[in-house]
């Protein structure tokens, strides 16, 4: 049996994070036989297969995919035959965000959050924009523009045209704040609370308590957005048990 890694990054997490990138990308989901797809016979090629398209701009012409068998599609008791369906569609989703570069592991996902931060900070200099150079995306702060221009009527005028800046930021999330099928918010879901459980004594429930303040501990999650935010809660409170077992094992060394 394959073993998930303790980091997984769900498809649906992915997803949200490859639309903030790319705002007008699609996933469509089809099935078809693995001959269809250029799986050899042998392979499984006379197989059905549920088969993810990712484009990233609508201009696109060709697709990322991603596929799943059928035989991989597990129906529980009292299950509607279309939750497997969607159980496969967010597998198959899964594959085509790894091909997309978007790994399905928060260490890789670190490391492509990084790179990019890197490639921007290389554009800036090479466009003489420092300004866009730092740690984290750039936050619009119209305040602190305000009040680092009052010795110039015409530097205000400057700040002010700043200001829709943010705007679009709310646009671009939007789209991503609802879940994609009920069987990604299922999956995420599970996963979820898999790795609440995995948490030591004493760290659960602190993940409980800010999930708590979040939304009074809303279940199912129906927020893309907060379910993401207790996930990146959830993965910070692992970080820091394992930072406290480093601690211990040198300390008793």
């Amino acid at each position: 049996m394959v073993q998930i890694a303790e980091d997984y990054v769900s498809p649906s997490v992915r997803w949200g994070v490859l639309k903030q990138d790319y705002p007008e990308a699609i996933a469509e989901f089809s099935s078809c036989t693995g001959a269809e797809i250029g799986i050899p016979e042998k392979f499984g090629g006379v197989e059905e297969y549920c088969v993810a398209q990712i484009l990233l701009r609508p201009t696109d012409e060709m697709p990322i995919i991603g596929y799943k068998p059928f035989s991989d599609a597990k129906q529980n008791k009292n299950d509607h035959a279309s939750d497997a369906w969607n159980t496969l569609c967010t597998k198959a989703l899964g594959r085509a965000l790894k091909r997309a570069g978007y790994a399905d592991t928060a260490s890789e996902m670190k490391l492509v959050v990084t790179y990019k931060q890197r490639l921007a900070e290389h554009d800036a200099i090479r466009t003489g924009d420092d300004q866009t150079i730092s740690e984290e995306p750039p936050i619009p702060d119209t305040e602190t523009k305000r009040n680092s221009v009052d010795s110039s009527e015409s530097s205000q005028v400057i700040a002010d045209n700043f200001e829709p800046v943010a705007e679009p930021a709310v646009v671009v999330d939007e789209p991503s704040d609802e879940w994609e099928s009920d069987g990604a918010m299922n999956v995420s879901h599970t996963e979820l609370k898999t790795r609440v459980n995995a948490l030591p004594e004493g760290y659960a429930d602190r993940a409980r308590e800010a999930h708590q303040k979040l939304n009074g501990r809303q279940w199912p999650i129906v927020s893309v957005s907060q379910f993401n935010a207790v996930l990146n809660i959830v993965e910070a409170l692992h970080t820091e048990a394992e930072e406290e077992m480093l601690q211990l094992e040198e300390a008793s060394d």
